[in-house]
């Protein structure tokens, strides 16, 4: 893993760097700054707790460690698990069940405040802008934690206007079988990028933290930086996936897996399915939008 795991996104290629549980509908302003209470996270240079950034920053955690719970133990209008749905397959395969429970059990866990949790994360949340920043949603520094550093998610000017981020989960309504003017997220026929929120990147960002690599059982990165567990970007580390484009490279990346797994001749992806970021974000967004608008697909 680089030093800065990012995300991209745009046509322009924009560089933007097992515990049960039960999902609540949505997470409020509240809530996250009572979960932020009671844990290793600090904000730095996000203002104060009534601050815009503040809050924004709080709420795409707090939902993103919903969209995690969600996974866990939610199931479709007929009872389908997460491991059964489209959602799930098409980033990963059967044998990534565990691992992927386990990724989202520890951003659940660690998220929720809980000072009984044997799991508690330990990172930083900063809104400070540096040169790295430029057009960038977010970054996360992901090196293991140590007595002189800590893990920091940095949230970009971009973060806090983009298109891609400018929504949380309660920007819409959930109301099924809207009118073509409702403001619903259970619109028919939208594309992925619809359903894109800052809880969405928030949690992609999170799957980077070490600690949460750790949780999962990932090994460490390709090339041994740091000795560090956290996911990567396929688009970063090999060609032939689009860095404007995260969750059509991630189901790239598993096609790639079945096309390698069905006949050795082909190339063999440079990355785990587990291993790589936007899977996890893309799968979560794709489930809990099918799970509350009763859909079986999500289009890319």
């Amino acid at each position: 893993m680089t030093l800065i795991s990012s995300l991209f996104l745009g046509a322009a290629s924009l560089l933007c760097v097992a515990r049960t549980s039960t999902a609540i509908p949505y997470a409020s302003n509240d809530l996250a700054r009572a979960l932020l209470k009671r844990h290793q996270v600090v904000f730095e240079d996000c203002g104060g707790d009534n601050d815009d950034k503040r809050k924004k920053a709080g709420q795409a955690w707090s939902e993103a460690a919903n969209l995690a719970s969600a996974t866990i133990d939610g199931k479709l209008d007929d009872g389908t698990s997460f491991k059964d749905t489209n959602a799930f397959k098409h980033y990963f395969e059967a044998a990534d069940s565990e691992t992927t429970r386990a990724m989202y059990s520890g951003i659940q866990a660690g998220s929720s405040g809980d000072s009984g949790n044997g799991f508690q994360l330990k990172f930083i949340i900063t809104c400070k802008e540096t040169d790295d920043c430029k057009d960038s949603l977010a970054l996360t520094d992901a090196k293991p934690n140590k007595d002189d550093f800590t893990a920091r998610i940095r949230l970009c000017p971009k973060f806090f206007t983009d298109d891609r981020t400018k929504n949380f989960l309660t920007s819409k309504s959930l109301k099924r079988n809207p009118g073509r003017r409702e403001n619903s997220w259970c619109q028919p026929g939208q594309p992925f990028v619809f359903f894109e929120t800052a809880s969405h990147t928030f949690l992609h960002e999170m799957t980077h933290l070490n600690q949460l690599g750790v949780e999962a059982g990932l090994f460490p990165d390709h090339k041994g930086a740091d000795d560090a567990h956290g996911t990567e970007d396929i688009y970063q580390i090999a060609k032939g996936y689009n860095p404007g484009s995260p969750e059509k490279s991630s189901r790239k990346l598993k096609d790639n897996w079945v096309k390698y797994e069905k006949d050795k001749k082909n190339k063999k992806p440079e990355l785990q399915r587990t291993e790589n970021a936007e899977s996890y974000a893309a799968a979560a967004t794709e489930f809990f939008f099918q799970k509350q608008c009763g859909w079986d697909e999500i289009m890319e």
